[in-house]
């Protein structure tokens, strides 16, 4: 009885930690002033997962995504758990090829923005790849995107490319171990987006 109390205290650490992090690293987002150039009509969400992660209640997101109001990021609700279908498959999928990559965000596709990317370490994903299975299959796609990316480079990679398909938006995914790397990888992308973008 007193190791399941131990736990548990321990799992409600953790879930509090995930939080706290989460929130530290939407900050620093919003807080870029052009930051709105990574924002995709999708909108944005980071999400960061407890290390025994499950299902999408482990994985904790910002309630309505990040979006854009007058060339500026912002975000009306504090992070919580389950507030995130789509971030979320993608983290549990990357999860169970390497627990430490916890954490992803999705942002918007420039052409100028992945052909600066290290090849090494990028995977592009074309959904005609997809068996129609799959492709018609609810919230089946981004699990597919992960493990066809995994079977390919025998890794898991730090950026995945979803090249879209007739109604799905283009984007690019940045994967990692905690949400400030993920939007500090994001933030350094926002150099080679043209000046001439307002």
């Amino acid at each position: 009885m007193p190791r399941y109390y131990l736990f548990s205290m321990q799992d409600e650490s953790e879930r509090e930690y995930v939080l706290k992090r989460l929130k530290e690293a939407a900050d620093i987002f919003v807080s870029n002033e052009r930051a709105y150039l990574l924002v995709p009509e999708i909108r944005t969400n980071i999400g960061y997962a407890v290390s025994n992660a499950a299902n999408v209640n482990d994985v904790a997101a910002i309630p309505g995504r990040l979006t854009v109001a007058f060339k500026k990021v912002i975000y009306c609700m504090l992070p919580a758990f389950g507030a995130s279908d789509h971030v979320a498959r993608i983290i549990l999928t990357v999860m169970k090829y390497d627990k430490n990559l916890r954490s992803a965000i999705n942002l918007k596709y420039y052409t100028e923005v992945i052909e600066k990317l290290p090849s090494q370490h990028i995977c592009i994903f074309n959904r005609s790849s997809e068996p129609k299975e799959v492709k018609y299959r609810e919230h089946s796609t981004m699990n597919f995107m992960v493990e066809s990316c995994f079977r390919k480079l025998s890794k898991v990679p730090t950026y995945i490319v979803d090249l879209g398909d007739f109604g799905k938006e283009p984007s690019l995914f940045i994967l990692d171990k905690d949400p400030v790397i993920v939007v500090n990888k994001s933030l350094e992308l926002v150099k080679y987006i043209s000046q001439d973008i307002p």
